[in-house]
């Protein structure tokens, strides 16, 4: 796909989850498209974890937003760069369980590297800063 084609749906990406909207989510990606959270090591596959990694962020934040995004796209990949901003209003996922919502705010820099292939997303990895998210819940 073009360039342009590729940066379009890095963009539909960010609309569907700024919208809500799950499917539009889920339906961005191929069957067997991988995601990587860099900083935690998480891994998710396909559908059913396309949709778990939603679910993750949107539980803690459900009024979450990606602003300030910018996309840079070539004919095989897209680079997403945003601010994700959100009150931390349900439990986050923590390496001993869950966390109890701090009622805090962030907004902290994100970064994904997605690959793209006839403009759908076959793989992403998301790079954020831990500690930044840590100091803004007050979980540090």
């Amino acid at each position: 796909m073009s360039a342009a084609a590729n940066e379009q749906a890095v963009r539909a990406l960010y609309d569907a989850w700024n919208r809500r909207d799950l499917d539009g989510w889920v339906g961005a990606f191929t069957p067997d498209a991988t995601w990587h959270n860099a900083p935690s090591g998480e891994t998710f596959t396909g559908p059913d974890g396309m949709a778990q990694n939603y679910r993750n962020w949107d539980k803690p934040f459900p009024d979450g937003l990606c602003t300030e995004i910018e996309v840079l796209a070539a004919e095989d990949f897209a680079v997403g760069r945003f601010i994700a901003r959100g009150v931390n209003s349900g439990p986050l996922a923590g390496p001993d369980g869950e966390v109890p919502a701090t009622g805090r705010s962030l907004a902290v820099p994100f970064c994904d590297v997605h690959r793209l292939r006839d403009g759908r997303i076959t793989s992403t990895d998301r790079y954020w800063d831990q500690a930044s998210v840590d100091r803004a819940l007050g979980l540090s």
